[in-house]
């Protein structure tokens, strides 16, 4: 399971570009298309052992990519 998702972990960013603080803005895989955020979360993962979250920043709207290792239940 992913600790970001679950609200195990609570990734704490800095904006590399302005150093304003960053936000979660969810799994990349929700962005694939109109469904993917009603899609189970297994179907995504195949033979990953991270899970990708999109973080933006709050101040210059800065966008990146961060990967997560998933932890056993």
């Amino acid at each position: 399971m992913c600790p970001v998702c679950n609200g195990i972990l609570v990734e704490e960013r800095a904006c590399p570009r302005c150093g304003g603080e960053m936000a979660d803005a969810g799994r990349t895989t929700d962005f694939y298309g109109p469904y993917s955020p009603y899609m189970e979360y297994d179907s995504f993962l195949q033979t990953r052992s991270s899970c990708i979250h999109l973080y933006t920043c709050q101040d210059c709207s800065y966008d990146e990519t961060v990967e997560i290792e998933l932890t056993e239940a």
